[in-house]
This record gives C-alpha cells, sequence and structure tokens, in this order.
C-alpha cells in the first residue's frame, strides 16, 4: 500500500472515528445508550474504513494497468467486491443480536461525509483562486 493511501486512510480513520462518536453522544442524549450502540459504531466504522482502504489499494493498481479494458475490469470487481462486503456485514449487524444495526448502517456514511468536509480542514485539498 503507497504511502499516500496509508495518509489518506489516516484521515477517513480519524474522520469516521471522530463522527462515531458525535454521533453517539447525541443518540446517547435523544435514545437509551447501551453497549450495542458502541458496538454497531465499532462495526460500521470498521467496515467503512475497510472499504475505504480497498478501493484506495484497487486505484492504486488500476493506475499502474496499461490496458484499459483490464483496468475497468479490475475496478469493476473491487466494487462488486466491496459492495458485497457492506451488505454481508449490514446483514450480519441486522442479526447478531448485540449490535445496533442502526448505528452501524449510519457508520457506513461516514467516510463520505468525511471526504466532504475535508477541505475546510486541509488547505492541501482547497481550490487555487476561484469562479471568477
Amino acid at each position: 500500500m503507497s504511502d499516500v493511501v496509508k495518509k489518506e486512510a489516516g484521515y477517513i480513520a480519524a474522520g469516521t472515528i471522530l463522527l462515531s462518536a458525535l454521533v453517539q453522544i447525541v443518540w446517547a442524549i435523544v435514545y437509551t445508550y447501551d453497549s450495542s450502540v458502541f458496538i454497531g459504531g465499532l462495526w460500521g466504522g470498521t467496515v467503512a474504513i475497510l472499504n475505504f482502504v480497498l478501493m484506495g489499494i484497487a486505484v492504486q493498481k488500476v493506475a499502474n494497468e496499461t490496458d484499459q479494458m483490464s483496468a475497468k475490469r479490475r475496478m469493476q470487481a473491487s466494487y462488486q467486491f466491496r459492495m458485497m462486503l457492506i451488505i454481508f456485514t449490514t446483514v450480519l449487524a441486522v442479526i447478531i443480536p448485540g449490535v445496533n444495526w442502526m448505528m452501524a448502517a449510519v457508520s457506513l456514511f461516514f467516510p463520505r461525509l468525511t471526504i466532504l468536509v475535508m477541505p475546510l480542514f486541509r488547505p492541501d485539498l482547497r481550490k487555487k483562486g476561484g469562479n471568477g
């Protein structure tokens, strides 16, 4: 795994952990908090971070491909595998009694939210110039 993927995965992990903590605090205020909520957040957050890392590795491999069709097939296979992983782990979260499936499902969106707000905290991601 390249240093860039490791660095970005670290940002995603930090954002996911922060958002999970915030949502769990809100959950504790609004609903009854128990260990299943924590486990659900841990479950979903871990799967979300793993999904991001696997995507980064796939993109890294595709970038080294010389054949465009082979690269496309590799990305499609990676996407399908990662979506099956998310579906499988979400179904498990629903089935396993000690896991709050709602928290697990919500946690899957934390990397996307982290990516959305990262430019606010990382100057290297901000656009230079402007729209005129």
